[in-house]
């Protein structure tokens, strides 16, 4: 990086995109294995956001026997943003989205579908109460008592073959399987936990309809 450069585009969580960020604080170290001669550097960059003035920390290290240079941000950019909805969840299911959601950022792979798998069965918990044989029998019982749709049903079983093939198969999924299995998961909890509550609110607050006149 030019470092008589006073501001440039970084991405920030809070705006969603990538704006103009000012450099606020730089604080450099360096040194030196006296035994095999390695040595290394060290830069921390504070940087704020010129709109929304949210504060993110750039660290670069660069070791003499590696030709790539190690950035990373801290915060880490979001790769996606936590449902608001989610304080309607229990508050052990609302804790784990959030891990899943740390795990995401952090560029990992395997750990949030098995997440997001773990996240189905806590579902299966709270809504059957009781154990009835392995994930297809669940979703099975889940369907009779018509808490999930069969149409539902079969997508939540792609989901949750997805996290068992990294659970215990090994698969490393590829971004496109994580975002289909978190949309999937994430449609399922937010259709059990928070739409029966919206409706029910909705109607309450929804004035009647008038009789209508006789003869009209």
């Amino acid at each position: 990086m030019n470092q008589n450069r006073k501001s440039e585009r970084v991405y920030c969580n809070q705006c969603r995109g990538k704006t103009v960020h000012r450099l606020r604080k730089i604080v450099k170290d360096a040194g030196t294995d006296d035994e095999t001669g390695f040595q290394w550097h060290i830069t921390f960059e504070m940087l704020q956001c010129a709109g929304c003035q949210d504060v993110v920390l750039r660290r670069t290290f660069a070791f003499s026997e590696n030709q790539e240079v190690e950035v990373r941000y801290f915060p880490p950019a979001m790769s996606r943003y936590l449902p608001t909805w989610r304080y309607s969840l229990s508050k052990g299911m609302r804790l784990l989205l959030e891990e899943v959601y740390r795990s995401l950022d952090s560029e990992n792979l395997r750990l949030p579908m098995m997440g997001a798998r773990t996240l189905v069965d806590m579902l299966f918990f709270e809504q059957l109460k009781k154990d009835v044989g392995n994930f297809k029998q669940k979703l099975e019982t889940l369907e009779k008592e018509g808490i999930v749709s069969p149409k539902n049903r079969e997508v939540l079983d792609a989901a949750l073959d997805a996290g068992s093939a990294a659970a215990h198969r090994g698969h490393e999924a590829g971004e496109y399987e994580i975002r289909a299995v978190m949309d999937i998961v994430e449609n399922m909890l937010q259709s059990v936990y928070v739409l029966p509550k919206m409706a029910k609110n909705l109607r309450e607050l929804t004035p009647p309809r008038k009789p209508k006149k006789s003869g009209s």
